[in-house]
């Protein structure tokens, strides 16, 4: 007969130590009103493939005109053919960028004349040394 009460005191005092279950989280906040994002840059169209450019006529106003990247290369490919030109062995790397202003100089201040002209002056001045 003692084993019978200490079971139902057990159990009651079991039910007595749990715990109430934590209260729930508050609810998240509403997320916050996100910036649009912007339009993206537009795609520059390709060159055609068929467009030729006359090497020695391209005048300089145009090459001006470029975009920073197509001026760029159409510097080292005036710088390169000038190199091929003058049979030159050996070219000063760190220069380049002296003979591209040079060129660009001249051209600023001579639009009407060939580029082909600007950077044989400024390879010569700067590169051919």
């Amino acid at each position: 007969m003692n084993g019978k009460p200490a079971v139902v005191l057990l159990s009651g005092l079991l039910f007595a130590c749990v715990q109430a279950p934590p209260p729930a989280p508050p609810a998240a906040p509403p997320p916050m009103a996100v910036a649009p994002q912007p339009a993206p840059a537009p795609v520059a169209q390709p060159t055609p493939g068929n467009r030729r450019v006359g090497i020695q006529t391209a005048r300089c106003e145009r090459l001006l005109e470029l975009p920073p990247d197509d001026r760029a290369a159409a510097s080292l490919f005036y710088i390169g053919y000038q190199a091929a030109r003058l049979r030159a062995r050996t070219i000063n790397v760190g220069a380049i960028a002296d003979a591209e202003a040079q060129a660009y100089a001249y051209c600023e201040a001579h639009p009407n004349r060939p580029a082909v002209e600007a950077f044989r002056l400024a390879f010569l001045r700067t590169l051919r040394r």
